[in-house]
């Protein structure tokens, strides 16, 4: 899964993504320009954002912005400013969760995941194969199978998006926190592990244009 964190104070940004980087793919940005960058280029399961940006209460001009572009992404507000009428005004603008500052970082993830697995289907079966999205594991007739952890990333990413094409670049960017390090042939052979590994494939191969998963 992949965070997007917009926050301008420098050590909680890097407090919060070495938190989150223990169980996430985590991108910082500082501002709302940096963040609508990111946003551009990939795609987020789940955005924390800062409300009072800079001393300027900008941040919640990002969400109708990212929920057109990722409508599946989970929002989550951050605000020193706690009072009703700011809490329905976040969640207003389209936030699905409104956390008042200073939190505890152990309630944060915690109520981050719930978000994230807010989004995602229970299970998912095709023959044999049971893909619990909300456990993020995986069996067949009962055994579970294991997967490496690139492996895993890649399967339940594509398998949040069934039928939905993405690129090399896009699986990328979506399960390496480094895309840039990666050989050209890296996703073929994280798909053909995978594909080994299962009592079907699920993953199709679109000639040209990427990989999508089938719920067939």
């Amino acid at each position: 899964m992949r965070i997007l964190i917009i926050e301008d104070d420098k050590k909680m940004r890097e407090m919060l993504a070495d938190v989150l980087n223990k169980s996430h793919t985590v991108d910082a940005a500082a501002s709302i320009e940096d963040g609508c960058e990111l946003i551009e280029d990939y795609r987020y399961d789940a955005l924390l954002l800062d409300r009072n940006l800079a001393g300027i209460d900008r941040g919640m001009e990002i969400i109708p912005k990212i929920k057109r572009r990722q409508p599946e992404c989970a929002i989550m507000i951050t605000s020193a400013y706690g009072g009703v009428e700011e809490r329905i005004a976040g969640l207003s603008a389209g936030a699905d969760d409104y956390l008042e500052k200073p939190y505890d970082l152990r309630e944060l993830k915690m109520r981050l995941d719930g978000l994230i697995r807010r989004y995602a289907p229970d299970i998912i079966t095709i023959g044999p194969l049971n893909i619990d999205m909300k456990h993020g594991t995986l069996s067949s007739n009962g055994e579970t199978i294991s997967l490496s952890k690139k492996e895993h990333d890649l399967l339940f990413f594509l398998a949040s998006h069934p039928d939905k094409v993405f690129t090399r670049d896009d699986i990328a960017n979506a399960i390496y926190s480094d895309p840039s390090a990666m050989t050209s042939n890296t996703i073929d052979v994280v798909i053909s592990n995978i594909r080994k590994k299962l009592p079907i494939n699920p993953i199709e191969t679109l000639k040209g244009r990427g990989y999508a998963f089938k719920n067939i």
